[in-house]
């Protein structure tokens, strides 16, 4: 292989510029670019340190910085980033030494590095761009065996590939892509000021009394293979990191397009705030001028708008008035036709013009850093990068360079993607646009995928956004929120909420879980009790019933935090769990469907890392991490087994089962979901109040169903004001003929009979209105017993009636009729205490006053007793 030699040598003392190499030049990486200490080699060392400053261009997994070997040790010095872990590694003496720290590795950007470690007293410092440490040294004894703790000498420097291998082979997956400026190693360990000061890019005596044993400036380095020399201008290596970048992209655009263009990047259009970075940016740009300038002979647009309000200009970014410009004196009025500014004539190459925003200039966007562009859409194995940086152009056109070693380039005419790494892998696109950012299509040679003919995104859009078709960025949460957000409208197309795998029966339930079945969370809000009918036994009640369970075999897209948002159309692709009812009885229950059913998902987790294979970001989630909730509105009737013998005194207890048709404890089981049960109606009905509900799990058969349990309690207070109370007036009125007078027989018995002729009609009208049983209810007792009271008042009366007619009789059977004139009262007979007359008339009263009493008090015995075990 034919090596290209070049001697670097940078006069000594020139401060105007550090001597530097850039590694990895030609289009493709190899192991060939690197440099060689050439006639130089180590001697043996107790102290090294080594310091530079380094721009890496791209990451790979390993980037040496310098690589020594020894005749009987690959890794007697080594120092080098591991990109990929952004760690800064340190080996040295065959392996008997290793550390490393975690260091921020930033593309693009010059970063100071140095090491200095003295073996004998066993201490390493560490610095990385503007962090130090130290760290005490570990030696592995077991690897340092009864050599000494040194470098041993005699071998060449190697700086910018690895040399692991004794026979000094080289690895091209780990080569350092980037630039490399004064580079120098020494055989002492500098002092914790000489390496600030190198840091720090200090020319003083610190530094100078201490002389590198190879370094850049020295010319102790020979080049090889695609490298470039260069002299890096000193406050740009130590200008502590660019603040901001602009790049001009070479396609004209009005006013908006171009703000919008910015906006895809992440950036903003380019406001210069003073008079040097005004001339900066037409000084880097000024070279694009053939392709940017039209008849208003403008270089680009100016970040900044007219106010018409009060006629001043302002920055887009707060709206607030420009506090440098370069405006000419014509061109300082803000009207309704000129409210957009444009920079860089070619008579007048820093001056600023008012323009129509509707003309076309090219776009000059301004970022705080280097964008980064990602690569959506490729499958998992791919060897594309996924990240692309601007930093740089290509056949003047913006360049997306890939951290590793992919880029997209404008080459022949198309956007072409290639790769540093592997000849035969490129990806062509199809479409022809003026920039790759957005969804189009690529054809693709070369690579681990599949499909050749792909959709590829480029985004700029950031975490916890959304890129549109066209590389407009949006909030992820905007997605398929029923509003069109995208200038395209992509971010409401292909909005869907589960995706299911290919083979997915919907007919089986969910797998079991390796600690048991499926739960599957039922919860009942109960919202009305619509019927109590005692007639017929029937109950209604509204309910919304909830069932909640995980799909292991699906996963759920774009979840939002409200579960209403992620409602499932189509049903019927998914596994439903089908309720089924029964009641006490055992009879089954069809439930009438009031506002239908709905299927939600439940998002319960954060989303999962995000998969680049996607074209779109989509936030995933795994089906066993989050739920689906199925929601059923049902107005429920059911046949409730009450027991009347105590009514209108009674308690009722009504029972409603739920089961999941053909679903068994082995696969899957009803748990409650918390409470499981929630009432929010009115518990007060029209004869019965609810009391308490309870719910149950009941497992028969290895199936597991819900046991619902309602308790009614009959709102007595009505049958006692409407039925015990007036038909026990009647009893009295009745029970009150026994005190009138023996010879007003006509009085008592009409009182009597109209008695028992209201309580009949109270029976009779209540018999209406309370349900009917084969057996006799408390009300009925009751209301027999009071007639039965009523017809011994009665019957007594016409046994007293017979003994004083018997009374009034002479011996020989002749009736006799005393006339008393005088007085109306001395017409009634009277009749001597000691008759049995008198005597049957008051044993009648105490007979039927006892009976009542003791009836009245063993029926209020047991109504108390029923009423105390309703509210218990």
């Amino acid at each position: 292989m034919l090596c290209i030699v070049m001697m670097l040598s940078v006069s000594a003392g020139v401060t105007e510029g550090l001597a530097g190499v850039r590694l990895q030049t030609g289009a493709y990486a190899t192991t060939d670019s690197f440099l060689h200490s050439g006639a130089t080699v180590l001697p043996t060392l107790e102290q090294v340190s080594v310091c530079l400053h380094l721009r890496p261009l791209h990451l790979t997994r390993a980037m040496p910085i310098i690589s020594y070997k020894a005749k009987d040790s690959s890794r007697e010095l080594y120092l080098g980033l591991e990109g990929t872990s952004s760690r800064l590694v340190f080996e040295c003496c065959g392996g008997s030494v290793e550390e490393s720290i975690a260091v921020p590795v930033s593309l693009y950007e010059w970063q100071p590095i140095c090491l200095a470690v003295h073996l004998l007293a066993r201490n390493l410092t560490f610095a990385y761009s503007t962090m130090v440490e130290q760290v005490p040294l570990k030696v592995d004894v077991s690897r340092l065996g009864r050599r000494r703790l040194e470098v041993t000498g005699g071998e060449k420097l190697v700086v910018g590939q690895n040399t692991d291998a004794l026979e000094g082979m080289l690895d091209i997956s780990r080569t350092l892509h980037g630039d490399v400026a004064d580079l120098r190693l020494y055989n002492v360990a500098l002092t914790l000021a000489q390496i600030r000061s190198f840091m720090g890019c200090l020319k003083d005596d610190l530094l100078l009394q201490t002389s590198a044993l190879v370094s850049l400036e020295q010319g102790s380095f020979e080049a090889r293979g695609p490298t470039e020399e260069m002299e890096v201008a000193a406050a740009e290596v130590c200008g502590g990191g660019r603040k901001s970048f602009a790049m001009l992209f070479p396609h004209q655009k009005n006013f908006n397009d171009a703000l919008t263009w910015c906006e895809k990047l992440r950036g903003a259009l380019a406001l210069p705030a003073s008079g040097p970075e005004n001339q900066d940016i037409y000084n880097r740009f000024v070279r694009f001028s053939r392709t940017c300038q039209d008849m208003w002979q403008a270089l680009y647009w100016v970040g900044a708008r007219g106010n018409l309000e009060d006629r001043r200009w302002v920055n887009l970014r707060d709206g607030q008035p420009l506090t440098w410009h370069n405006l000419t004196l014509a061109s300082s009025s803000v009207t309704q036709q000129y409210q957009c500014i444009l920079a860089g004539g070619e008579q007048f190459p820093y001056e600023w013009y008012h323009a129509p925003c509707s003309v076309s200039a090219c776009t000059v966007c301004n970022f705080t850093t280097y964008p980064e562009i990602h690569l959506r859409g490729l499958c998992h194995s791919s060897l594309f990068d996924r990240s692309l940086f601007l930093h740089d152009y290509f056949n003047k056109q913006p360049l997306f360079d890939g951290a590793v070693h992919s880029r997209v380039a404008w080459v022949n005419g198309s956007w072409m993607m290639e790769s540093r790494l592997y000849p035969d892998l490129r990806a062509r696109m199809l479409d022809q646009v003026e920039y790759p950012v957005g969804l189009h299509k690529w054809l693709v040679e070369g690579d681990k995928c599949r499909h050749k003919e792909v959709e590829l995104l480029l985004t700029g859009c950031r975490k916890n956004e959304f890129t549109c078709d066209d590389g407009t960025c949006i909030d992820a949460w905007r997605r398929c929120d029923l509003a069109t957000d995208c200038p395209d409208h992509s971010d409401e197309l292909t909005c869907r909420v589960v995706k299911a795998p290919e083979g997915y029966n919907p007919s089986l339930p969910p797998p079991r879980l390796s600690s048991g079945p499926v739960p599957l969370y039922f919860h009942l809000n109960i919202t009305s009790v619509t019927n109590f009918d005692v007639q017929t036994f029937m109950l209604g009640v509204d309910a919304i019933l909830t069932l909640r369970w995980n799909e292991s075999r699906v996963t759920f897209l774009n979840l939002q935090a409200d579960p209403r948002r992620n409602k499932i159309k189509d049903q019927h692709t998914l596994w439903m769990p089908t309720l089924q009812l029964t009641d006490g009885t055992n009879s089954w229950v069809k439930a009438s469907s009031n506002d239908g059913s709905d299927l939600y998902v439940q998002r319960l987790t954060p989303p999962e890392p995000d998969d680049d294979s996607h074209r779109h970001e989509e936030d995933t989630y795994t089906g066993s991490e989050n739920s689906l909730v199925y929601q059923l509105h049902r107005s429920i009737h059911f046949r409730c087994d009450l027991d009347l013998q105590w009514y209108p005194f009674d308690s009722q207890r009504c029972h409603l089962y739920f089961t999941i048709k053909d679903l068994t404890d082995s696969s899957g089981r009803l748990v409650k979901d918390g409470p499981g049960l929630e009432f929010s109606g009115t518990r007060q009905l029209l004869e019965y109040n609810l009391v308490n509900e309870t719910l149950v799990e009941v497992t028969e058969s290895q199936v597991t169903s819900m046991k619902l349990s309602l308790k009614f309690i009959n709102l007595y207070k009505y049958y006692a004001m409407n039925a015990f109370l007036p038909s026990l007036m009647m009893v009295v009125i009745s029970y009150s003929t026994l005190f009138f007078h023996l010879d007003d027989f006509e009085n008592r018995i009409m009182v009597s009979l109209t008695s028992q002729l209201v309580l009949a009609s109270f029976f009779s009208q209540g018999s209406l209105t309370i349900p009917k049983t084969s057996y006799l209810k408390l009300i009925d007792v009751w209301y027999v017993s009071l007639i039965s009271q009523v017809f011994v008042v009665i019957v007594s009366l016409v046994l007293v009636e017979v003994l004083r007619q018997r009374g009034l009789r002479t011996p020989d059977g002749i009736k006799t009729v005393h006339v008393t004139p005088v007085d109306s009262l001395k017409m009634r007979h009277s009749f001597p205490d000691s008759s049995p007359i008198n005597k049957a008339n008051r044993l009648n009263t105490i007979f039927i006053f006892l009976v009542p009493t003791i009836f009245f008090s063993f029926i209020t015995y047991f109504a108390v007793a029923c009423v105390r075990g309703l509210k218990s």
